[in-house]
């Protein structure tokens, strides 16, 4: 009897704790203030499934509940009260969902519950909050957080947003969720892509203003024109995949590698291929490592390059391009410790296991246990440049018969006395600092391609070499360079004068040049369309304006603006806001009255100009070149282009300008370059105005 009574007390209790771990019915509600009734009976990671007394089951992202629902729910998933996993019972998705779910629906897509559930699952991991690991500070990826809406909304630095309200084209947060698979800049890079659905989502909530709460102003969903019978199609929404780079067949002409003078043809191969390290051998920056930075990091770490018209930087502002960018680090400081492997962060990341989010390269698989290999021998060996083939001494002046180099002469001088106004864009005062002129001078790519007006170094002859005239004029030139300090020495004018005599390559010549001998003569070759060659356009121009005073110079650029003349005697100059320049308004315009027949050029890109500026550009009968990228200007301001009689190249990417504005240009035979990209105008209008004007390169991106 005893025996019974215990039995039946002991299922009483169980029934009754089981009673009690159950949940109840309870009002939960949004951050938005809806609300609506539902049980909590499962959980997946950060998804609640909730029930409603008729049984019908949803999904319900916690995030997208109230602060005073998250606690609870996690207080009651640790009580053991919701049990985890999926029920049994059908659940609900996003396209059977009834009107109680808290997907935007008649009002549109809701950033808490739909973007937002979306970043923490698939972006965080990369763009959170810093924190601090093994007692370092990580800091988000290319200063660029996704946990909040308003983090979100600064974009890059808080200075360089990725969402364009109403504009998925110049959103580069949709862009990169929208790349090929193999793309290298394609978002998140480890996982599969962002399925259709997603991208969707996205798509529709930028479109209606990417707004914090649903706007109301609703888009329809694309996912239906997707065939669901197609699973690919219907799991990835990316663009076409980009052609494979076709291989070169052995002994092809294209395969050839060349060999720099005074290179010999295995150090050659070897800097370019990379080369394994003979037994006892030292490792040797060029030759060992850096061809497997280039092969598997410079992806991400490369030298800042112009894409469709956006400068792309390297990640989180790391380089791996040469050997003094990888001594230099990152945002957070050095990555290379010599000695050091502990220190060493390069070294941490790619001895990482393929699951951790920091591991290193995040694609392609890990480093094989030789490449590690090299990287460890480096460091340990005391992370060393390589020593060149040639020249011997590093900075410094090179003996008279010693051949000059750029790495270890050349760059020195200009790291040491140019780099404050010639390095490459940095953030200062959440504000981006670009190259004055559109000068850099910190790896031999840069030096070579020059300023904006063109090439500073003529190879082999110094007296044409803008760079040699602009060290050799009187120190009390406004134009000398640099600008502070002392002029440059005997020696070191000396150094640069040899360096182009020597040809101004990369490598060190085969021998030293005399700098007392005169320059080559430059070999010109005359074809028969040149016998009765006119003029150019600048040079004819020229001729009908005067060389402007300092003083008118100084004049114009009182407001912000940045004026230089085409050449040292040339009355034509180039005006541009290259600082501050959303602070910069039609009235800053307004100083250029004393030089409005000198002007040539002119950029007022990413200002805050209007149509008024346009419509005064009429007023320079000189000009050849206009660039409005990036400005809020529309049809109205090309009404007096036509007056422009000279004006060759014009860009009017990332404005507003529309199909009505093209009829205006379509007047204007004489343009030799549009550019249109992320404008308002449509393929109708970019063919109609590509009919009007045959000769002329249309670049519109479409």
């Amino acid at each position: 009897m005893i025996g019974k009574k215990f039995k039946l007390f002991f299922i009483l209790v169980f029934s009754l704790s089981s009673i009690q771990a159950e949940e109840s019915f309870r009002e939960y509600k949004t951050p938005q203030g809806q609300s609506f009734l539902g049980k909590a009976v499962g959980y997946e990671g950060q998804t609640i499934i909730l029930s409603d007394k008729s049984g019908s089951m949803v999904k319900i992202p916690l995030g997208s509940l109230s602060r005073e629902d998250q606690f609870y729910l996690v207080d009651a998933v640790k009580a053991k009260r919701i049990p985890k996993g999926m029920p049994t019972a059908p659940v609900l998705t996003s396209k059977n969902q009834p009107d109680v779910a808290i997907s935007g629906g008649a009002t549109g897509v809701d950033f808490s519950s739909e973007i937002m559930p979306i970043l923490q699952e698939r972006c965080n991991d990369c763009h959170n909050a810093p924190f601090e690991k093994d007692g370092r500070t990580l800091n988000p990826k290319a200063g660029l957080r996704f946990d909040t809406y308003d983090w979100l909304m600064k974009g890059f630095d808080g200075v360089d947003p990725v969402i364009i309200a109403g504009d998925t084209d110049a959103s580069i947060l949709f862009e990169v969720i929208t790349l090929p698979p193999d793309d290298s800049m394609i978002m998140p890079p480890k996982g599969d892509p962002l399925t259709a659905d997603q991208v969707d989502l996205f798509r529709r909530w930028i479109l209606e203003g990417a707004s914090e709460y649903p706007s109301g102003n609703v888009v329809a969903s694309q996912s239906s024109t997707i065939d669901d019978s197609n699973p690919v199609a219907s799991e990835k929404a990316v663009k076409p995949k980009s052609p494979e780079k076709a291989a070169l067949r052995v002994g092809s002409f294209f395969a050839h590698i060349p060999v720099p003078l005074g290179v010999s043809p295995d150090e050659a191969l070897a800097k370019a291929k990379g080369a394994k390290p003979l037994p006892g051998e030292l490792i040797d920056f060029d030759r060992h490592v850096l061809p497997i930075l280039e092969q598997r990091c410079n992806d991400c770490h490369h030298a800042p390059f112009d894409r469709s018209g956006r400068l792309v930087n390297p990640k989180a502002g790391l380089r791996f391009d040469s050997y003094e960018h990888v001594m230099k680090g990152n945002l957070d400081g050095p990555v290379v410790y010599a000695n050091d492997l502990e220190k060493s962060s390069l070294y941490t990341v790619i001895n990482l296991s393929e699951d951790d989010d920091l591991f290193m390269p995040p694609k392609g698989g890990p480093l094989d246990t030789e490449q590690i290999d090299i990287i460890k021998r480096w460091i340990s060996e005391g992370a060393k440049p390589s020593s060149s083939p040639v020249s011997a001494t590093v900075g410094g002046i090179p003996a008279a018969d010693e051949p000059v180099s750029f790495t270890n002469h050349i760059l020195p001088l200009f790291e040491e006395r140019c780099m404050e106004c010639h390095t490459a864009p940095y953030v200062k005062n959440s504000r981006t600092i670009k190259p004055r002129a559109g000068l850099r001078l910190d790896t031999y790519e840069w030096v070579l391609k020059g300023n904006l007006d063109g090439a500073i170094v003529s190879p082999g002859n110094h007296v044409e070499s803008t760079l040699f005239q602009v060290i050799t004029l009187d120190e009390d030139d406004p134009e000398i360079m640099p600008p502070k300090g002392d002029p440059l020495t005997e020696e070191q004018i000396t150094m640069v004068k040899r360096w182009i005599l020597e040809g101004a390559g990369e490598q060190p010549a085969a021998t030293a040049a005399d700098p007392n001998a005169a320059p080559k003569p430059k070999e010109e070759k005359v074809s028969l369309t040149q016998v009765n060659q006119k003029p150019s356009l600048l040079d004819m121009l020229a001729k009908r304006a005067k060389v402007p005073s300092r003083t008118q110079i100084s004049g114009a650029e009182k407001t912000g603006a940045l004026v230089r003349q085409l050449s040292e005697r040339s009355p034509l100059v180039r005006a541009e806001f290259s600082s501050f320049t959303s602070e910069i308004t039609d009235s800053a315009l307004s100083a250029f009255g004393g030089i409005k027949n000198n002007i040539s050029h002119l950029d007022v890109s990413r200002t805050n100009i209007s149509d008024k500026t346009l419509l005064g550009a009429s007023s320079y009968p000189n000009l050849t070149w206009l660039n409005a990228r990036n400005t809020p200007v529309t049809d109205n301001g090309l009404k007096t282009l036509p007056s422009l009689q000279f004006l060759r190249y014009i860009n009017l990417s990332g404005t507003k300008v529309t199909d009505r504005g093209m009829t205006t240009l379509a007047g204007m035979k004489d343009l030799e370059e549009i550019y249109l990209w992320n404008s308002g105008v449509s393929e109708r209008g970019v063919a109609m105005l590509q009919k009007a004007l045959p000769d002329t390169k249309i670049i519109a991106g479409l």
